[in-house]
This record gives C-alpha cells, structure tokens and sequence, in this order.
C-alpha cells in the first residue's frame, strides 16, 4: 500500500511537496477508512482539490512520472522516454537548471520500503532503497562514485555481474536493471509501481482496458456494476470486427499479436423494449460511443480498472474523476473504497475533484484531504487540511464551507471576473 509520495523541482512544483497517507491519531472517525499496519494506520481514500491550474493534474503527473522511470529507463528500447517527459519548475533560474528527487514510501507484506532517486535531464544522481520490518536497513544506495548494495536483499551475482559489466546506465536506475535480470527485491518493487495506475482525464487512455475486460470472467463484475448503477443498461458487449474485415493499412498499425487475437471497434449495449402496456418485448441493441450519455461512457471505461484495483489491492489515481459522473454514483465509487466490504484487500484510491458536496457527505476524514494552491510566484503548494493549525478543526467543522469561504485556500479569486467585458 501507499504510505507516501515526496518529491520536489517538476512541472509546477518547485520546494518539496509531500503527499502523506499516514492516518492522524488525533481523529478518530469513519475508522473503515483505514488499513491497520505493523506500523501506523494509513488511508484508504484521498481526495485533491484545488483551483484550475493549481497543481492537481502536475501531482499526479509526478507520482506517473517516477513510475515511468522505473518501468522503463532500463529498457534498451524506450530508455530516454524519462528525459522526454522530464519539466523542471521553469520559473526560477535555479530550479529549470537544478536537479528533481523523488521518493515513496509504500508497504508490501508486512515491510515497509522506501525507495527514491535524484536526477537532472541527463542523468541519475543518487538512487536509495530502504527497507523495514522492526528498523530500517540499507538496501542498496547509488551515487557518482558507485553502487553499494546489502547482499542479504539483492542478489549478488547480478548485482555484480552489472557492475563489472558496466550494465547501468548514467540515464537508468539500479533498480530497474536490477529487475531486468529478474532480481528479487527490484521486480517485487518495479512490480508495486507497475500495478499503481493513474487515469488521465481521457478516457480513450483507459477505455480499451475496459473494452478487453469484456472477453473474461471480469463481465460479470463490469455488468453487475452498471446494473447497479442504475443506467437502464440490460447488457453489454465488445463489438468483434473479423480480421479480414480490417483494411490492410490499419492492420499495418496493429501489433503483430493482434493479428492472431481478437479486434474490437467499440461496445454495444442491451436495453428492454416495452409494449403500449409496459411490458417487456425485446431488447434493442445501442453503441456506447454513440447513443449513450457521456457519463455512462465515462463510467464504464472507469468500471474495469476499479474492479481491478479493489479485486487486486492496487493504487489507483483518477484525474477529475466527478467529471460527467452524477455525484450520488460519484459517492458510491468512493465507498466502495472505504468499505470492507467491497475493498477487503486493501486497495488505493486517490483522486482529483473540483466537487464540493463530497466534503459535505461525511465519506472523509479530515486528514484525506489535501489542497493545492499557488503562490504570486506561479510555485504550486500541496498542503493537508489538517496543516490549517490556526482554523482549530473540531469535529463539527464544516470542512464544505469552509473551503466555499477560501479559508483553506485552493479556490479562484473571481472578484474582477468579467469586469473587462463590462461597457465603458
């Protein structure tokens, strides 16, 4: 599970900026909203608000960006892709030129780990990897002057055999090599990052792992869902295209695989059809893309990879998630989160909002919400509500109005909105 994301210098974040899942022991309501560890309590849910252009969209991007760097800086083939992504804070002299570091804390049966590295647009600095169970050990640490590695956790011959070889890269982590070559440690953890996802506000980025999701035993799951959610649909399908129905230049586009699997061009969808007496007659076949709200498109493409992540216990971070979803099904989601029930193995769901009401609803606890706001100097600052020492937060607090009021910053300032369009 997530304990922690750190980071500092990327995209719209210049100082350290730190994400904290850890529960605070000072409240003590919505309990089902916590996973006990060996070591503290820590959140299941949390939600980011925010003004547009605040920073909730460039966190995630972070969070994505040291993902992708350990899943591919390795890879022979797509090696530099960190480098393309790489975007120092480019509003201070200093910083578009300085380094960026980055580091989570997460916690894989029972022991923590906590895993970072430094970089600039050319290359890894330092590289650290920490692990505990009753205190923590060096695990391996990376520097310029070389590689020092703890034999008990990291496979020795491999470690040794990079070495020598000179096998690690000045743009590729340690551990990402280490992975490669099927070391222990480093696949568990590239492994962890693997599974935490992040959604985009395009659903065509995650529609397809839904589409395939209804070739498996996962249907049942995507239909039960939306059945639930109460959208009129009776049933649902991936629309298979034949492959030799597939023009010979968009075949040149697919993966050679696809040739040999199957090729879906969109979803259809069932609903009833009623006589004058309302009764049931048929059903009539519709396409998702086309006669369906835009909300419903939205949440089946968003079905698969919750039933994933709660099936799985993974981490899960959705970008403007109330986008076209009602807000009752909006909170439905989240519960699903927070309850045992639906969520026995633990998984993760951390999400960005512009929806107010979900602070009025009681899903959660204070110390699950975070704010991002930025300064007069275009720097973006995340800061916990629970940071706003000076507001007192009782339990009754209005958290919903208090954020409407700007006390917890994170909201526009429109006073002269619209005075330029005013007639002189």
């Amino acid at each position: 599970m997530l304990v922690q994301f750190k980071f500092n210098n990327f995209k719209c974040f210049k100082d350290e900026t730190l994400l904290n899942l850890v529960a605070s022991n000072y409240f003590k309501e919505e309990s089902d909203n916590l996973i006990s560890t060996p070591f503290y309590s820590v959140v299941k849910t949390v939600a980011v608000y925010g003004a547009n252009a605040s920073g909730k969209t460039k966190l995630f991007l972070a969070f994505d960006f040291m993902r992708d760097v350990i899943l591919h800086s390795a890879n022979n083939v797509n090696s530099n892709i960190w480098q393309q992504k790489y975007d120092p804070f480019r509003l201070n002299i200093q910083s578009r030129e300085a380094s960026s570091s980055f580091e989570t804390v997460f916690i894989i049966d029972g022991i923590q780990y906590r895993y970072g590295f430094e970089l600039d647009k050319t290359q890894i600095h330092t590289e650290w990897l920490f692990r505990k169970k009753t205190k923590e050990i060096n695990v391996f640490y990376r520097d310029e002057e070389g590689i020092e590695y703890n034999s008990v956790y990291v496979n020795k011959k491999i470690a040794e055999t990079l070495k020598d070889a000179k096998m690690v890269r000045d743009n590729a982590l340690f551990l990402s090599a280490l992975s490669v070559w099927n070391d222990n440690t480093a696949s568990l953890i590239s492994n962890w990052f693997y599974e935490s996802n992040i959604l985009s506000t395009s659903i065509d980025n995650y529609m397809g792992f839904s589409l395939n999701r209804l070739d498996s035993p996962m249907k049942s799951n995507i239909l039960s869902l939306m059945q639930e959610a109460d959208i009129g649909i009776e049933d649902i399908r991936a629309n298979e295209v034949p492959i030799e129905n597939v023009p010979d230049e968009v075949k040149r586009l697919l993966p050679k695989e696809a040739i040999f699997g199957k090729i879906y061009n969109g979803v259809k969808t069932l609903h009833k059809v009623y006589d004058e007496n309302h009764l049931p007659v048929g059903r009539e076949e519709f396409t998702l893309e086309v006669d369906e709200s835009y909300g419903t498109v939205k949440f089946f493409a968003l079905s698969a990879p919750i039933i994933d992540t709660l099936q799985k216990g993974k981490r899960l971070f959705v970008d403007e998630i109330d986008h076209g979803l009602h807000f009752d099904l909006l909170v439905a989601l989240i519960r699903l989160f927070n309850s045992p029930k639906t969520n026995p193995y633990n998984a993760q769901l951390i999400i960005n909002t512009h929806n107010v009401r979900l602070l009025d609803e009681g899903i959660f606890r204070r110390d699950q919400i975070y704010i991002t706001s930025k300064n007069s100097y275009g720097e973006a600052i995340l800061k916990s509500i629970t940071d706003f020492s000076k507001l007192k937060l009782r339990k009754d607090s209005k958290i919903g109005d208090l954020y409407r009021d700007g006390k917890l910053g994170g909201v526009p300032y429109l006073a002269e909105f619209g005075l330029s369009l005013e007639s002189k």
